[in-house]
């Protein structure tokens, strides 16, 4: 799912990535954002390298990336009229994809059957799978956006929190 590039973080076994495709731009952008504020980043900036800053904002990003599912379940019990919104989003995602796998059978089929020009439903096929994938990252961006607003919280991000007040006890 993550579009992964070679850095010198993913060469240490670290996650780096520069986008990933279960968000629209702007939501990946505001869930960095978001992680970028993190108290464990900021005490990580003033204390350690930039590397260990850089390399705790990706772990942060990657735990989650991982409990999305979890936080629309949140969303869930705090909010009904996002999780409403989000659900939405997600049936007329996962109907405009299955209607696309549905045409693409059945043109393969009369493709074979009855004429060759039943092939050229399959870019019918094709539009229907990109309509429903957009709505599917629309779906997790009502989600990013209630955790940047702060209607949600993240496990991974409030732990992190939990992670500074210790260490900066121990110091």
């Amino acid at each position: 799912m993550l579009v992964q590039h070679r850095s010198a973080a993913t060469a240490a076994g670290y996650p780096a990535f520069a986008n990933t495709r279960l968000l629209t731009r702007q939501a990946w952008a505001d869930l960095q954002a978001h992680v970028s504020a993190n108290p464990l980043v900021a005490w990580l900036e003033s204390h350690r390298t930039d590397r260990h800053r850089d390399v705790a904002e990706r772990i942060l990003l990657r735990y989650v990336l991982d409990e999305l599912d979890q936080l629309g379940t949140r969303l869930h019990a705090q909010s009904s009229t996002l999780y409403d919104d989000r659900d939405r989003l997600m049936a007329e995602a996962d109907l405009r994809v299955n209607i696309g796998a549905g045409i693409s059978i059945l043109a393969a089929s009369l493709s074979v059957r009855v004429s060759a020009f039943f092939v050229l439903a399959s870019g019918l096929t094709i539009l229907f799978v990109l309509m429903g994938v957009a709505r599917a990252r629309q779906a997790n961006d009502v989600i990013v956006q209630a955790l940047v607003i702060g209607e949600i919280s993240s496990t991974a991000l409030t732990e992190a929190e939990s992670a500074v007040e210790v260490l900066s006890g121990a110091t």
